[in-house]
């Protein structure tokens, strides 16, 4: 039985040829360029590739605990691919005159017939070295704890994801509350709008109405102050053709003052109508939230709808009469809740 110091000697020697073949590039070995095309050894590269493959595997293997027969088996192996290999290197025309191709092709032969062999024999310790070298039990345990925290993660995700989504749909059902609370309200702006225009038209007829007054008086005192002053002095024709021409002005003057507070008075009126509606729109939800119970609700939604689309005066038109709609108003109020339910 061989000593230590005889396996590792047969080691080291085993580990000087696997580094040889490890040092081997199986493209090298084809050698174009110096044999030419015809006679070059690409046809063995695959061959080349899986055998240098195969021991490269096995030197980056531990083989510290082999004993000693099967070390000097696998330095035998090794030896003879280097040998082959090292032919291959070597190999020219001149050491085969007669018939090079058939020489070349019994290398690469030579090589393939064997791989069988080189298989069986080195395999079964890379898998041994392979299998020492991994832990597999701490693999597992690592698998098993990756596989836990997965799940708890996937968990996690589950619960966090279903949250987000719940929190999503509340703040959804939120944004559609508060653009059903806000669809009547917004609509008051429209309103608002008529409201500030009939105010703004409602001042300018107010300073035409005045501007007509104090114009109306001025001409009248201005016109007919001086004849006014010594009115035995006048005739009665004199006095005719004095007043006539300045009592058509002063009418004129006179119907635009009337024109002007008429219209006045419609624009504040109308003012008044629309900000009316304004408020109703704007205090609408206020009381539709603080009623209890549906008949309740129908009948605000039915004043606000009356506030709204009621007809009501012009204000052009002295005693003017209105179609009262509150019937036609009703009934439709009536379908759309019958509709709703």
């Amino acid at each position: 039985m061989a000593t230590i110091e005889q396996e590792q000697e047969q080691l080291r020697e085993l580990r000087k040829v696997l580094d040889d073949l490890k040092a081997i590039d199986p493209e090298s070995l084809v050698r174009t360029n110096e044999l030419g095309k015809d006679l070059n050894f690409e046809a063995g590269l695959p061959v080349f590739s899986r055998t240098l493959g195969l021991f490269r595997d096995l030197s980056e293997c531990n083989l510290d605990s082999v004993p000693y027969e099967t070390l000097t088996e696998l330095h035998s192996l090794a030896g003879q691919v280097l040998t082959y290999f090292q032919q291959i290197q070597n190999f020219s025309v001149a050491q085969h005159p007669q018939n090079p191709v058939d020489a070349r092709d019994s290398l690469i032969n030579q090589l393939r017939d064997q791989w069988h062999r080189y298989y069986t024999s080195v395999t079964p310790h890379i898998s041994y070295a392979i299998r020492r070298g991994t832990d597999f039990d701490t693999l597992e345990r690592e698998a098993r704890g990756t596989l836990a925290l997965l799940k708890r993660l996937a968990t996690e995700s589950s619960t966090e994801k279903n949250k987000v989504f719940e929190e999503m749909q509340d703040a959804l059902e939120r944004v559609r509350q508060a653009a059903a609370e806000a669809g009547v309200a917004q609509h008051a702006i429209h309103f608002k709008s008529e409201a500030e225009l009939h105010e703004k038209q409602s001042l300018w007829w107010l300073g035409a109405t005045i501007l007509f007054a104090l114009a109306t008086i001025a001409y009248a005192l201005w016109s007919l102050g001086p004849q006014l002053n010594d009115l035995s002095a006048v005739t009665v024709p004199r006095a005719i053709q004095l007043i006539v021409p300045r009592l058509v002005v002063i009418f004129v003057l006179t119907f635009g003052l009337v024109w002007s507070a008429r219209n006045f008075a419609a624009s504040r009126h109308n003012f008044v109508v629309n900000r009316h509606r304004q408020n109703a729109l704007s205090s609408f939800e206020t009381f539709v939230k603080g009623a209890g119970d549906p008949q309740t609700k129908d009948a605000v939604l039915l004043q606000a709808t009356q506030s709204i689309f009621a007809p009501q005066d012009s204000g052009f038109v002295r005693n003017e009469n209105t179609p009262s709609p509150g019937s036609q108003i009703v009934e439709v109020v009536r379908g759309v809740t019958v509709g709703k339910s």
